[in-house]
């Protein structure tokens, strides 16, 4: 069974930044893994291969109508055995992640705002920090 690692909060708390920095530190982390950036831009959609011997689904995008519930069906029918999404704290898109529950362990971490752009820029770059050992990569 894999996991989904779903970044939730309040529209504008950093999620977004958080989950492109989980991206980037596992790029750097791992060089040699195959990418597929199916979306690039303010919001991403990756694909990442062979990070030890798994493949990897990373969606920045967690607004409500946003492309997340098709991503983690791309990501599941990929054979993705760890996701790593944006999410709001209630509404579709926790619907969206549940609806994976039993092929995926889901794994709920709650990304709170913090006043000041640089307090901010570290604290997504901390919790992204904090996604990447949880999920033992």
């Amino acid at each position: 069974m894999g996991s989904i690692f779903a970044l939730y909060g309040r529209s504008n708390c950093g999620k977004s930044e958080s989950i492109k920095n989980v991206f980037n530190l596992l790029k750097s982390k791992y060089p040699s893994a195959k990418v597929n950036m199916v979306f690039t831009g303010t919001d991403i959609k990756v694909i990442m291969a062979t990070i030890k011997g798994l493949y990897i689904g990373i969606e920045s995008q967690g607004d409500p109508y946003s492309r997340l519930e098709q991503s983690l069906i791309d990501f599941e029918n990929a054979g993705c055995d760890i996701i790593f999404c944006a999410s709001r704290t209630r509404g579709m898109t926790v619907d969206w992640i549940n609806s994976h529950r039993g092929k995926y362990i889901i794994d709920w971490t709650d990304q709170k705002y913090v006043a000041g752009k640089t307090a901010q820029t570290n604290n997504n770059l901390l919790i992204a920090q904090a996604l990447i050992t949880k999920a033992g990569l």
